[in-house]
């Protein structure tokens, strides 16, 4: 079965950087903005300490690069750096297909060569 995903993510995947505990992975994966009706997603929401990013970012990625014990570590993609907010594995029977995450940008704007596969 993962077999066909990375298939699918080789073809039509964008070429991204999942960084944790100071390794660095380079891979394939889905990335765009989770898109949600009726609301003003992209905008920036004013905060005690200022204004934030509230926009968030699919991630659906291969079987074999687990999104776990993330801490200080990123998906960097184009230049750009997302956080993990919540990510799990997609299992069918005892397989795990691929991981979804639900990434957020950060604070930090975009930056050359920042991520660049």
């Amino acid at each position: 079965m993962s077999g066909a995903w990375n298939w699918i993510l080789g073809r039509y995947g964008q070429s991204v950087t999942v960084v944790q505990d100071g390794r660095q992975t380079a891979c394939m994966a889905f990335l765009q903005p989770a898109l949600e009706t009726g609301t003003d997603w992209f905008q920036n929401l004013p905060t005690p300490l200022g204004e934030t990013r509230r926009d968030r970012w699919l991630y659906l990625g291969p079987a074999d690069v687990a999104l776990t014990d993330f801490k200080d570590g990123y998906v960097a993609w184009a230049g750009f750096r997302f956080d993990l907010r919540a990510a799990q594995p997609v299992c069918v029977g005892d397989e795990t297909v691929y991981w979804w995450a639900l990434l957020a940008p950060r604070a930090r704007e975009k930056t050359e060569g920042d991520g660049e596969t």
